[in-house]
């Protein structure tokens, strides 16, 4: 019988409460999502880029920098037993439908972070693989919806197309 006490104690737990990341484990998934929208921002513009808000006649990416639709995605690595479980991260919701030119995805991990970004074309190709590292999220393939998730990250990254943030 699991204890349910245990359970919630897991949740509460914050890992990185040492860390700039410190009570990040508690916002709901859309203060996540702005939290990593803001995080990007601040990387991009100590990389010097002009990072403009989006077009809000227009859906589908985060930020425009250096003139490029950007989609944003963050994620802290995945946490089990009150342990992190280092490069464990999850991409959730990149869509084909949506209106963005490059996806930059940020993974943190406590002695080092990953920032990559790919193309829309090269993820196109990427759900065309046999072995595609993305899959569909949220009712899958039966209802054909435009909703992908990845969560082996080391397989992605393992990708010709993954460029570091540097190259930007």
């Amino acid at each position: 019988m699991t204890n349910l006490q245990d359970y919630i104690s897991e949740c509460l737990h914050d890992p990185w409460s040492n860390t700039e990341h410190k009570g990040y484990v508690y916002l709901t998934p859309k203060h996540k999502g702005r939290y990593g929208e803001l995080y990007v921002k601040n990387l991009m513009e100590k990389m010097l880029c002009k990072v403009d808000k989006p077009d809000t006649t227009t859906s589908g990416y985060d930020w425009e920098i250096d003139g490029i639709l950007t989609e944003v995605k963050f994620s802290l690595a995945c946490r089990k037993n009150n342990k992190i479980k280092p490069n464990t991260f999850i991409i959730n919701h990149v869509s084909v439908g949506k209106c963005w030119e490059r996806l930059i995805f940020c993974g943190i991990n406590f002695d080092h972070t990953h920032h990559v970004y790919i193309n829309k074309d090269d993820f196109i190709q990427e759900l065309n693989r046999e072995d595609t590292v993305f899959n569909h999220q949220q009712g899958g393939k039966g209802i054909a919806n435009d909703d992908y998730m990845c969560t082996n990250f080391i397989k992605l990254l393992s990708r010709d197309y993954v460029k570091q943030i540097t190259e930007w």
